[in-house]
């Protein structure tokens, strides 16, 4: 049905797919900014100046309140707090928390109904479905009251760095909103009732790309959401060829590593701040930086533990980001091992929010896939979300030619492959050349970090 849909949607006028773009968009934002969300913005703006002291009492709070909530009503706790022998009473404070047993993408996997409170089950949920940096897929299920909260904490993040939310936005994601094949503007796809651009981050190569900037010299956005590698791929042509660029008031980066030396030339080109997110489809982690440009943990959204060695890592030391989450009630995630790294802060920030900082997040650092046509693509991790693979690795050798590593799943089937393969084609271009490799295991990079896309090229 999906696949129908997407067929009709992208061999449609591009007017009428306009259209779809802005129904869906109208659906989108009655379901996220419905029922919880009003409620909830107007308690995280309130709890933006709390003292550090009260953040700690509220985490606390809620932290002995969830892991009550899971050992009696979500069954995998239920049975693994009791095979170790442990009882809620014994967590009284975030300190307890090593007391825990860790779960990990593969628990999830492996039976995600058993993560469900058993007293509701999966009547009326919402399924997400997210790969990660490996390409594996997993899929999360949450209710509307935890999808409105979790927006209601992205609103309240950009509403903290002075950004107007009513406003014009441009989106560069990796969702394919623009046919493969298109080969001329308009790259970009509008949603009314959102007031939002959607570029394709599929398209971004020098051909295309003076095209981009008309777009945003015209549209003027109140601010661009986006990967970091596709906004730093049209900053930098906007450097090298000294062109003129609308200055939004920020840049919004997430759902990859941002590296100091893409910031500058970003912040250079467009004039503005960029500010890094970080989060993740299993809404159980929130952080983000501030207008000082400190990381700040979200302390009331869940518990970010960076570990090193089962340990709290030390200030400038590498460590697992293991995070539990308050918000999805229905699918609750306690000490999960999301498979990223970062590096603990211990300043203080006087931006007025009281609330831990990180010094940087590591994880997330996908290189891009060159096309023929020398279209930068990266983010590829989403593109086999639903398929039946546990892993995958796109390697890039040569400009045209792509190796792609898979960790079948027991439904793979022959007739599985052309779908994969037309799935990656969609972004990557029919003129690219891929070969399947089959392979038992995706081999793990520094800090046992997999990466998504690995390239070589000569």
């Amino acid at each position: 049905m999906k696949s129908l849909i997407e067929s009709i949607y992208l061999n449609s006028p591009i007017l009428f797919q306009n259209i779809l773009v802005s129904i869906k968009g109208c659906m989108l934002a009655r379901l996220r900014n419905g029922g919880l969300y009003q409620q909830a913005l107007q308690a995280i703006t309130e709890r933006n100046c709390w003292s550090g002291d009260r953040h700690r009492e509220y985490q606390e709070q809620q932290l002995i309140a969830l892991v009550a909530h899971v050992y009696e009503n979500v069954p995998f706790y239920s049975k693994l707090y009791r095979r170790h022998g442990i009882t809620p009473s014994e967590i009284k404070s975030v300190d307890d928390l090593h007391k825990l047993p860790l779960i990990t993408k593969a628990d999830i996997r492996q039976n995600p109904e058993s993560f469900l409170d058993k007293r509701f089950g999966n009547k009326g949920l919402l399924e997400l479905r997210t790969t990660g940096t490996t390409g594996a897929p997993l899929k999360i299920l949450a209710d509307r009251g935890g999808r409105q909260m979790n927006y209601a904490f992205y609103d309240g993040y950009l509403r903290m760095i002075g950004l107007d939310i009513s406003g014009k936005k441009v989106t560069i994601g990796g969702r394919v909103i623009v046919p493969p094949s298109q080969n001329k503007p308009p790259f970009w796809r509008y949603s009314a009732f959102q007031k939002t651009i959607f570029l394709s981050s599929y398209h971004l190569n020098e051909r295309n790309l003076p095209s981009y900037v008309n777009l945003l010299n015209k549209f003027k956005p109140e601010f661009i959401d986006c990967y970091p590698s596709s906004i730093y791929f049209i900053a930098d042509f906007i450097s090298k060829n000294n062109l003129k660029v609308y200055s939004p008031t920020a840049i919004v980066t997430s759902a990859e590593t941002l590296y100091p030396e893409q910031r500058g030339v970003i912040e250079a080109a467009f004039g503005c701040n960029v500010y890094d997110q970080y989060g993740a489809v299993e809404m159980c982690g929130f952080i983000g930086q501030c207008k000082n440009g400190h990381y700040h943990i979200r302390s009331d959204y869940g518990v970010v533990e960076i570990l090193k060695d089962g340990k709290p890592a030390k200030v400038d030391e590498c460590g697992e980001i293991v995070l539990t989450g308050f918000i999805n009630k229905r699918m609750p995630l306690v000490r999960y091992q999301i498979g990223d790294i970062a590096i603990p802060e211990r300043k203080k920030c006087d931006c007025g929010l009281n609330t831990p900082l990180v010094k940087r997040i590591q994880g997330r650092s996908d290189d891009v896939v060159i096309t023929k046509s020398g279209t930068h693509i990266g983010r590829l991790s989403p593109i086999l979300k639903g398929f039946p693979v546990k892993e995958a690795l796109y390697i890039q050798e040569k400009i045209g030619y792509l190796i792609v590593q898979l960790v079948k799943a027991n439904n793979y089937t022959e007739e599985t492959t052309p779908l994969v393969i037309a799935e990656i084609q969609k972004r990557v271009g029919s003129d690219m050349e891929i070969m399947i490799e089959f392979v038992e295991n995706i081999e793990k990079g520094k800090g046992a970090k997999a990466k998504a896309v690995l390239s070589i090229i000569h």
